[in-house]
Formats: C-alpha cells, sequence, structure tokens
C-alpha cells in the first residue's frame, strides 16, 4: 500500500490526549485505524439507509398493486 503524507489539523486537546495516550511512532497507524473504522461505519450507515429508502418505496408499489391481484379490478 502506497503512503502519503497528510497535514490535518486537531483541536488542542485532542492533539494533547493523542500524544499522551498513543506513542510517537504508533500515532500514524492509531489514526490510519481510526479514520477507517468511521469511513466503514459511514458506508454501512449510508447503505442501511439506502435499503431502508428502497423498502419503503416498494413498500409503496405492494400497496398500489394489492388491490389488482384479486381480480384484476382496482
Amino acid at each position: 500500500m502506497a503512503i502519503e503524507k497528510v497535514t490535518i489539523s486537531l483541536p488542542s486537546e485532542i492533539a494533547n490526549i493523542l500524544r499522551e495516550e498513543v506513542p510517537k511512532r504508533k500515532r500514524s497507524k492509531f489514526i490510519t485505524e481510526a479514520i477507517a473504522k468511521e469511513l466503514k461505519r459511514l458506508k454501512e450507515n449510508a447503505l442501511k439507509k439506502a435499503y431502508k429508502e428502497a423498502y419503503k418505496e416498494i413498500e409503496i408499489e405492494n400497496q398500489e398493486f394489492e388491490g389488482v391481484i384479486g381480480n384484476g379490478i382496482p
């Protein structure tokens, strides 16, 4: 995997906690894993939302066709 340097800005409180809690040579890995986890969560939430919207559309279509199923007369 190619590595790319990126400059980001963090609130001082977060940067200080990061320095205190995560050893110097492990911060990039920590940040990478945290970002990957959050991106996965965002993607999963978007997928859940898409499924819910698709289900609503199917539900509406089913209601529209419900009267036609019996004898073909709405």
